[in-house]
Parts: structure tokens; sequence; C-alpha cells
């Protein structure tokens, strides 16, 4: 049995299910049948159904979370900064708008975790992943109010209302047929235009 392969097929099967059905709307009978694999071996390499959610979850959140860490982090852009929340909050968006095309079903999982019952699996074991994207984001408005007095005391607020801005366009951008010609592209007109709006929020 070729292992790594193997393993790589349960998970990108087990993404595009959980991506079109939901961890619900999943059984480990659909994931094993769309990869050719046994049960045994799903078990063997995931343990359980919450093992491979997990394991999804560990392959491809790094590849948001790891690009967004690096324009986040106030004191290592202080120099480029120079007072212009704009600019990096265009970085910021620019990052999300770049992995939802890079990939949208896991994006879509997301989506569908996020607004997920607080009860449910696909809640309770993905809201940590969010917490990370919301301490990310909050350490960046903390960082710029040391230079933006209004924004002191809500870092966490903005952090929260920035993220669900973001995700009403990708959403929006994900529900759209691509033959639509009204479908809006994930470009950095639109970026510019949600951080134009969101800044004049902050300081209208």
């Amino acid at each position: 049995m070729d292992t790594a392969n193997s393993r790589d097929t349960i998970l990108h099967t087990a993404l595009r299910l959980f991506s079109a059905h939901g961890y619900d709307g999943t059984g480990i009978q659909d994931i094993t049948v769309a990869s050719g694999v046994t049960k045994p071996t799903l078990y063997y390499f995931f343990g359980s159904k919450d093992g491979l959610f997990e394991a999804v979850w560990e392959t491809y959140f790094p590849l948001l979370e790891k690009p967004l860490g690096g324009c986040t982090t106030y004191e290592n852009h202080i120099k480029d900064y120079e007072h212009d929340i704009y600019g990096q909050l265009f970085q910021i968006v620019m990052v999300f708008f770049d992995f939802a095309k890079i990939c949208p079903e896991f994006y879509r999982l997301m989506m569908e975790s996020v607004y997920a019952p607080p009860e449910s699996k696909a809640s309770t074991l993905s809201v940590e992943y969010f917490g990370r994207l919301y301490i990310l984001l909050e350490h960046f408005f903390t960082g710029a109010a040391e230079i933006h007095g209004n924004l002191a005391g809500r870092a966490y607020t903005f952090a929260v209302s920035f993220l669900a801005q973001i995700n009403a366009s990708i959403g929006t951008w994900l529900s759209t047929p691509v033959t639509d010609s009204r479908r809006f592209q994930l470009d950095d007109a639109c970026a510019r235009v949600m951080v134009k709006q969101f800044v004049h929020g902050i300081f209208a």
C-alpha cells in the first residue's frame, strides 16, 4: 500500500465532501467509497471522522494563517506602515482573497463551520482555528491603535467586523456561478473598495 498517496487521497476527498455536504452530511462510508480505500485504512491514518476533519484543517489552515501572520504583525511593518492603515488592511484582504481562489473548497468549509450552530461538531472542531484568525487580526488593530488612538480598546470588535466583511465578499463569490456576468472578482479593485468603506467607518 502506498501510504502517502492513500493518506493524501483520503484528505483531498474528505475536503471535497465536507465542503459540499458539511460535516454532518458526510459519512465515513461516503469518504471511503469516493477515495477507493477501506474503512480500516481511513481509521489507520485518522482514527475517526473527527480526526479526519481535524486533519483537513491542520493541512489547509496554515496556508492561510502563515501569510496572514506575516502581514498582521504590526511591529514588522512599522516602517512601511507610515500611519497608512488603509495600505496594510488592503494587504490583509488580499491574503484572504488569494487563499480563497487557491483553496475554494476549504474556504467554503470554513464558511460553513463559522456559521454552524455552536454545539455542532463542525463548530466545536473548528473554533480553535477561527480563534487564531481573530488573534492575528486583533493583534494588528491593537498595534495600529498606537498611532490611531480612536482604535484603542476596540481591537477585537474591529477584528470580528473586518473578517465578517471579508467573508461576505468571499461567500458571495463562492456562491455565484462562474457563468454569471454579475459575479465580481476577488481582485485589487474589490479589496480597495472594501477597505475604503471599512476605514471610512473607523474614522467617521
